[in-house]
């Protein structure tokens, strides 16, 4: 049965001209992982430089939980991110004016609390890039395969018959 007239030589066509865009979704989708993965990594293993944050204020405007913006400076001064904001931190658990330990990971703007790192964001990051780059799959192995048919053949029943 065809959908909205469109039968399996369209669905293929139109996965043929989807597949390239979702592939390069997925590659630079697993390129923004790799790269959120290392910088996870080593915030994890405490890999980078030490200093301290000062809150300035709390910015809850995102979708995501709020975060402390403020100013990182590294432990020797040689390193200032006036638009940083830290990563490990609750709502309420610092205030504006507070001065914490922090830990630069290489990243332009986010600081970690030592000890803290996003593992259940780099894990959802992976999810997604590997869902895009297996959709193509899936939708030409659905689009080529057809199902075997619904109907077989009744079994003869040889009861009263002599060969």
């Amino acid at each position: 049965m065809e959908r909205n007239g469109c039968g399996a030589g369209c669905l293929i066509v139109l996965v043929a001209l989807t597949t390239p865009l979702v592939l390069l979704a997925g590659v630079l989708l697993t390129v923004l992982t790799v790269d959120a993965a290392q910088l996870e990594f080593r915030a994890a293993r405490k890999q980078g430089t030490m200093g301290h944050f000062t809150a300035r204020e709390l910015d809850c405007s995102g979708r995501g939980p709020c975060n402390w913006n403020g100013v990182y400076v590294s432990g020797d001064g040689s390193l200032t991110k006036p638009d940083a904001w830290i990563f490990g931190y609750g709502s309420d658990e610092l205030a504006a004016g507070d001065r914490v330990a922090a830990l630069d990971a290489g990243h332009d703007v986010k600081v970690f609390r030592p000890g803290h790192y996003d593992l259940p964001g780099v894990l959802l990051l992976a999810g997604f890039s590997l869902a895009t780059l297996l959709l193509p799959v899936y939708l030409f192995r659905r689009a080529l395969w057809k199902s075997p048919p619904k109907w077989t053949p009744e079994r003869p029943t040889w009861k009263g018959h002599r060969l």
